[in-house]
């Protein structure tokens, strides 16, 4: 299945799900999302998407969580190896194709639901770019976060990671602290509307402990 297909298939779940959420007054704040996170693919698959794909792909993501209220959608590749140049002509490529701009490192599109762009699979360099960041500044929690993060302002509510369930992929360290995990044991983009309605549904029927355990 294609890009387009993939992404057409979030629009049509989102917002059925959009719809479901209207309807659902008593479901508890913690069940609400702000922010998506959408981990999915090798950096080699990035690569060899060409610039029409990356815009489609985008727009219509961006569409999609637009339609459920969230503020923020970050999207991140599963794994790969990095390189300085090779990484360049990438963000180049995505920017060009989504007419986004690079923000501390990765790429930022503005609007109702913001969309950040992070090309580092690599969990712990991206670990250490925050720390370094900061060298000025005391490193807390709060700081910390804020630098890893950046330039969303708030932790992710759901993870949708393309993978397998028995591992955690490369690119996250700590975006796992108070997210909900979903995994999907696909090859990305390779999802059709079931798949992307599994994930919803597991969110929303889980009580949120936000990195605590049961009492």
């Amino acid at each position: 299945m294609g890009v387009c297909c993939f992404t057409i298939s979030i629009l049509n779940t989102l917002l059925m799900w959009a719809v479901m959420a209207c309807d659902n007054g008593d479901v508890a704040d913690g069940s609400s999302l702000r922010h998506v996170l959408v981990v999915g693919g090798s950096l080699n698959q990035w690569k060899d998407m060409s610039s029409s794909e990356w815009s489609d792909y985008i727009t219509t993501l961006r569409t999609s969580v637009e339609q459920i209220g969230a503020d923020w959608l970050t999207v991140y590749p599963y794994s790969g190896t990095s390189d300085s140049m090779t990484d360049v002509h990438l963000i180049e490529k995505i920017a060009q194709s989504c007419g986004a701009s690079l923000v501390g490192g990765k790429l930022l599109l503005r609007g109702v639901t913001s969309v950040v762009i992070d090309v580092c699979a690599d969990g712990q360099q991206r670990f250490v770019r925050a720390v370094n960041s900061l060298s000025e500044e005391d490193i807390t929690e709060k700081n910390l976060a804020n630098a890893i993060l950046h330039p969303a302002s708030c932790e992710p509510d759901l993870v949708v990671i393309f993978g397998d369930p028995t591992q955690l992929p490369p690119s996250l360290v700590w975006e796992l602290a108070y997210s909900e995990l979903v995994y999907l044991n696909i090859q990305w983009p390779n999802c059709n509307i079931e798949d992307i309605e599994l994930a919803i549904n597991d969110f929303q029927r889980r009580d949120r402990r936000f990195g605590g355990v049961d009492s």
